[in-house]
């Protein structure tokens, strides 16, 4: 097996449409959530994060309508992510 590089491994957890690239969103959604338990500011500063994935995800459509479930996993995970801890307190 040979080396994988960091633009190699981004490609296959964000940009894939197989399903290894459903991992990256699924893993933005749970770092925000970890982060939300332990502060709001940081929630709301891992939304804008999630906001910039998706616009990146918006330009993608153009080319392969596919990314519309990485859109889904990051705007509805995103907001239970800044939701659930607010309504928890």
């Amino acid at each position: 097996m040979g080396q994988i590089n960091g633009y190699e491994l981004f490609y296959e957890l964000f940009l894939s449409l197989e399903l290894w690239g459903y991992f990256g969103p699924l893993g933005l959604v749970l770092i925000g959530y970890v982060l939300a338990k332990k502060d709001v500011f940081l929630c709301i500063v891992w939304f804008v994060v999630e906001c910039l994935f998706v616009a990146q995800y918006f330009m993608l459509i153009d080319a392969t309508p596919s990314y519309w479930w990485h859109i889904f996993i990051l705007l509805f995970g995103g907001l239970m992510t800044c939701v659930y801890p607010l309504v928890d307190r």
